[in-house]
């Protein structure tokens, strides 16, 4: 995989957490390092910056050669009365901006809390959305001045990391990291688990019903 990313964390140190007594620069950050993890695992050229100046990084990102540019932020607004939800912001709404934009929100919003704010949204005045080279996804990961928002936010950076990461990978087609070695190449052992043994099939498929109940998969086989 040869595609470049470049991931933009937020800057932002005064942007308060409602809990935590942390900002949207600390928690964001987080949530990049993990979502970089995840894309270099799955084999993409990956660049992040720490450098708090938004106009160098849109140079870096331009110098890098990006095929994507990737801002991290969460949200606020004036009022605080938002139930939250996962947005978006696009230069447009049209073409492989909306299409990489969606892979993404799908990924984000089914794992984060809130939904009334959930949405793409068009952004052609934002300078990491109009300036990029690179097709520019820009995340407001969940709003963090509701305490149900912050405390989301804090526990979940990795797992939030990983979904922006996954909706990247599924816009260009590359298989998840943790799906690549779920099949056995050629002459590789496979190890497998077994759990139970019946001597009457009526017993093991109960046993069947209850696995697959617990979230677990598995099938019989007859000896």
């Amino acid at each position: 995989m040869n595609k470049k990313i470049y991931i933009s964390p937020s800057n932002q140190r005064g942007n308060l957490y409602a809990t935590g007594s942390t900002n949207e620069r600390e928690q964001c950050h987080k949530i990049a390092a993990a979502c970089v993890d995840y894309l270099k695992r799955a084999g993409f050229n990956v660049k992040c910056t720490y450098n708090d100046d938004m106009y160098q990084r849109v140079k870096e990102s331009n110098a890098f050669g990006a095929d994507m540019h990737i801002a991290i932020h969460t949200n606020a607004t004036a009022k605080h009365n938002v139930t939250g939800g996962t947005q978006i912001l696009l230069y447009s709404l049209d073409g492989e901006r909306k299409r990489a934009g969606q892979r993404v929100f799908d990924e984000l919003s089914a794992i984060t809390p809130g939904k009334s704010a959930e949405k793409l949204i068009e952004k052609p005045d934002f300078y990491e959305c109009n300036s990029t080279k690179a097709l520019a996804v820009y995340c407001e990961c969940e709003f963090h001045d509701t305490k149900e928002g912050s405390d989301f936010i804090i526990k979940n950076t990795k797992a939030m990391g990983e979904a922006i990461a996954r909706g990247v990978c599924k816009y260009y087609g590359v298989a998840l990291p943790e799906e690549k070695n779920s099949v056995p190449l050629k002459g590789e052992t496979l190890f497998t688990v077994q759990s139970g043994a019946f001597g009457k099939r009526a017993n093991a498929e109960n046993h069947l019903k209850a696995l697959k109940k617990a979230g677990f998969d598995g099938f019989i086989v007859e000896k």
